[in-house]
């Protein structure tokens, strides 16, 4: 079993790469953290609340997974260390291999990336906040000595997935 977080700021192509891998993947499990989220009614209004519900759906989805002996693809922009070794203590827990990968790019291709896409008036993600995250995951990747840093500048997500395929603890 594998547990694979894809973490990175916004427009990196964390998704698409999960998706990709995921279809890769017979019966592995894709995760997307914020999907998860929006299960939980007046998410929006309480914003302690609702991350630590997240987390602890999150991790439970995790666990049942390896229970079954799936693997796990965890789709989401995570900063806070304590966080990501939640999530690495699940696996452990259950014998999984974890493999940790920060997707980036660099701030002028995430801001106009997420421009590209536009910003819908009831999202919580706005450009600031797109600043803000990308900064985050900066002062994040020293902190995270064993994940793998792709950068995506350059790549296409093709690209950018069979990159993290070379990393995975058995080839798919």
């Amino acid at each position: 079993m594998q547990l694979i977080i894809l973490n990175g700021p916004c427009g990196v192509g964390k998704s698409t790469v999960a998706r990709i891998l995921h279809e890769q993947m017979p019966l592995s499990f894709l995760l997307d953290v914020d999907a998860q989220m929006h299960f939980i009614s007046h998410y929006r209004d309480f914003r302690e609340e609702r991350w630590a519900l997240t987390k602890a759906v999150g991790q439970a989805i995790v666990r049942a997974c390896f229970r079954e002996g799936r693997d796990v693809i965890l789709d989401k922009m995570i900063y806070d260390p304590g966080t990501l070794d939640s999530y690495r203590a699940v696996a452990d827990e259950l014998g999984a291999d974890v493999r940790e990968f920060i997707l980036t790019a660099s701030k002028e291709t995430v801001l106009a990336r997420a421009h590209n896409r536009g910003f819908r008036d009831e999202s919580l993600l706005t450009p600031e906040k797109c600043e803000r995250f990308w900064q985050e995951i900066e002062r994040l990747k020293p902190l995270r000595p064993e994940a793998v840093v792709i950068e995506t500048d350059d790549l296409t997500l093709d690209e950018a997935a069979s990159r993290v395929r070379a990393h995975l603890s058995r080839p798919l």
